[in-house]
């Protein structure tokens, strides 16, 4: 296939690439690093090494040319798993480490139980020129494998990171690490570990860090199934003025595949989607008897597509916790992945946080106490401040702009409207990366849904729809006709969304009035990411036909006339990172 399909703004290789790994910064080089798995011999499964990847700006990356670790010691033989960096404060002036997970027994799946002892442990490899080589250590493994006298449906991918509150709650001060997986048959878990600064090899187990029950949802639509085993579990301390959270964010495997996913009908010959779900909750943490729990309190999808793996780190210039995660293809052929030349990517970086909304009244049609994701605090009155994760594309991203082929702005669009009717032509786009930004007007009383077509042809034969329902509550991209590539599955993609009303005290009298739908859209190939109001994100693959191109955008809304207005809709066409 043409080069022209490989992504302006993503990274991907030659071959197969999964989970992002050891993600920060090295204030010795002023590089940012994130590591990726990856199969350096195909564009399937097998092998898995770490590829890596430098940067200055956490948007333009520079590939190593070689991979940085391959499965080549007794305890990695079946493959390096995902990992993690040591933080900043560990590190020496010219010593760089990562902690990984070394697997040598494969195969092992919480669903094929029992899970074989210590088929999975954890070692460190070392850089000593700025991350330019990698030795492993000679200590390794470092620790053989799972806790004993547990059995695991998993255990693997570590995290590592300093904890604070955790020191004060323990009166003494250690970094704390994470290995993800589950016990049977209670349910899916992280265990925690404590580490000294001087010694990153002694990791010293404390207790599982949540006691969950298998399959816990705990709301059909607003919360994802928390699965049997836990991937890729890191803990983070989000701030926001005078509050502070601590959120967990974890992949779940083995949960109730959602609905929209599991009714899609397909005639490609593809095999189904693996279960699981990227999610996040916040708890309470506690320390009872010596034993460390983090309480649930609160929950909802990090991404409401497809990604997954998602690899946080906490940036001391920025201040910020920015994320990583990969982008899989599983809704393709091997022979497509195959003569396409590459397989999954890795999203933009996305930013977390702690967002708080005042002077909310209500949602749209659910009941606040029904929605799991958001936190209701009182506020003056019956007014409330919602407080939940707040994820975004970082800003660093929206920079890339200044440098783009063409801008095409508009203002004050009315849909549906008298004379162009439902929908409303914005542009047709020539390059293959860009980015869509909106802020709509919308009347909840007469309008029913609002979107955009985007990739389509004049006809509309080729069209990739993105609604926002108010009816459902509910943020989808339709692909049923984003191609008729027998290789390509167009499955659905839909996630939980609703607008809230504050108090609006500009009138005589105060009144509810609904927030603005601010809805982001960025395509790059074949990959789309959208994003809604800081708390909503989907990430998915649309492999739209070659030869659709130049591809047009229009906007659209359903319901009486002129019940949504489109404020402001801006598109940066021929967005590119460097070093792609």
């Amino acid at each position: 296939m043409s080069s022209d399909r490989k992504p302006s703004l993503h990274f991907t290789a030659d071959c197969w690439i999964n989970d992002p790994c050891a993600p920060g910064y090295d204030p010795v080089t002023a590089l940012y690093h994130v590591f990726y798995q990856c199969n350096p011999h195909g564009t399937v499964w097998g092998s898995m090494s770490w590829g890596h990847l430098t940067s200055k700006d956490l948007v333009s990356w520079t590939p190593s040319t070689k991979p940085a670790l391959i499965p080549d010691q007794p305890y990695d033989r079946a493959g390096v798993f995902t990992g993690c960096m040591a933080p900043p404060a560990n590190f020496e002036q010219s010593s760089l480490k990562v902690i990984y997970s070394s697997v040598r027994h494969l195969p092992f799946h919480w669903s094929t139980p029992p899970y074989p002892r210590d088929a999975a442990g954890l070692a460190i490899a070392e850089s000593r020129d700025n991350g330019k080589t990698w030795m492993k250590c000679s200590e390794n493994p470092i620790l053989a494998g799972e806790p004993k006298g547990l059995q695991v449906t998993g255990f693997r991918d570590p995290f590592l990171a300093e904890w604070h509150a955790l020191d004060r709650f323990r009166d003494q001060k250690s970094m704390y690490g994470l290995v993800s997986g589950g016990i049977e048959p209670n349910g899916p878990t992280a265990f925690l570990y404590s580490v000294p600064y001087e010694n990153l090899s002694e990791w010293h187990y404390l207790c599982p860090l949540v006691n969950i029950p298998a399959r816990f949802q705990p709301s059909p639509k607003w919360s994802g199934n928390f699965g049997v085993n836990w991937e890729c579990a890191n803990f983070l301390t989000l701030e926001c003025q005078t509050n502070n959270r601590v959120c967990l964010i974890f992949g779940a495997e083995g949960d109730v595949e959602r609905e929209h996913i599991r009714s899609f009908k397909s005639d490609a010959h593809i095999p189904p989607r693996t279960v699981r779900s990227l999610l996040w909750m916040f708890g309470n943490l506690r320390v009872e008897n010596n034993l460390v729990s983090v309480d649930y309190t609160h929950s909802g999808y990090l991404d409401c597509g497809s990604l997954y793996a998602a690899s946080s780190f906490f940036d001391p210039v920025s201040k910020r916790y920015i994320m990583h995660a990969w982008i899989p293809e599983e809704d393709i052929t091997a022979s497509y992945a195959k003569r396409k030349g590459w397989n999954g990517a890795l999203a933009i970086p996305r930013e977390l946080f702690l967002l708080s909304i005042p002077n909310v009244t209500r949602a749209l049609h659910s009941p606040l106490s029904e929605i799991a994701s958001v936190e209701k605090v009182p506020d003056q009155g019956a007014l409330l401040t919602i407080y939940t994760l707040g994820i975004r594309p970082i800003e660093e991203v929206s920079r890339l702009r200044k440098r783009c082929g063409r801008v095409c702005q508009r203002k004050h669009i009315s849909l549906p409207s008298p004379t162009t009717g439902a929908s409303h032509a914005l542009c047709s786009t020539l390059f293959r990366a860009w980015d869509l930004e909106a802020e709509i007007t919308i009347d909840p009383s007469c309008c029913f849904e609002v979107g955009f077509h985007i990739r389509h042809n004049s006809d509309m034969s080729i069209c990739t729809t993105i609604t926002f329902s108010l009816q459902k509550e509910t943020i989808s991209i339709n692909k049923e006709r984003s191609t008729y590539d027998p290789n390509v599955r167009n499955c659905l993609e839909e996630g939980p969304f609703t607008l809230f009303y504050g108090l609006d005290n500009l009138g005589v009298e105060p009144k509810d009035k609904l927030e603005n739908l601010r809805i982001r859209i960025v395509s790059d190939a074949d990959i789309l990411e959208v994003f809604a109001n800081d708390r909503f994100a989907l990430a998915t693959m649309v492999y739209s036909p070659e030869d659709c191109r130049p591809a047009s955008i229009s906007a659209f809304a359903k319901g009486t006339r002129e019940s949504a207005v489109i404020e402001d809709v801006t598109i940066w066409d021929g967005l590119s990172a460097a070093g792609r």
